[in-house]
């Protein structure tokens, strides 16, 4: 699903500049899947372990279930999380 992800935004011409630079939630489901679509990527490209890859996925699911509700202060909050991971490796 990551990949498939990636892929999606990479077909958008979606770029991962400025993904976590976001301070407020998401205004929009659109904008929000977005973040969601720039975090895989950047996901992606960090070739992190799969183990690692595995709980990203989870939460990137997590996080387009928050975005699809219009809960998006909770999906901001994953995304916060899921940089927190990204960042460490």
């Amino acid at each position: 699903m990551l990949k498939s992800i990636a892929t999606a935004a990479l077909c958008l011409g979606i770029t991962a500049a400025g993904v976590f630079a976001q301070a407020n939630a998401p205004a929009s489901p659109e904008e929000c899947m977005k973040t969601a679509f720039d975090i895989a990527q950047i996901a992606e490209g960090k070739k992190l372990p799969d183990d690692q890859l595995d709980k990203i996925e989870e939460l990137l699911t997590q996080m387009e279930s928050h975005c699809d509700a219009k809960q998006f202060p909770e999906a901001a909050a994953v995304a916060t999380n899921l940089k927190t991971m990204i960042d460490q490796q």
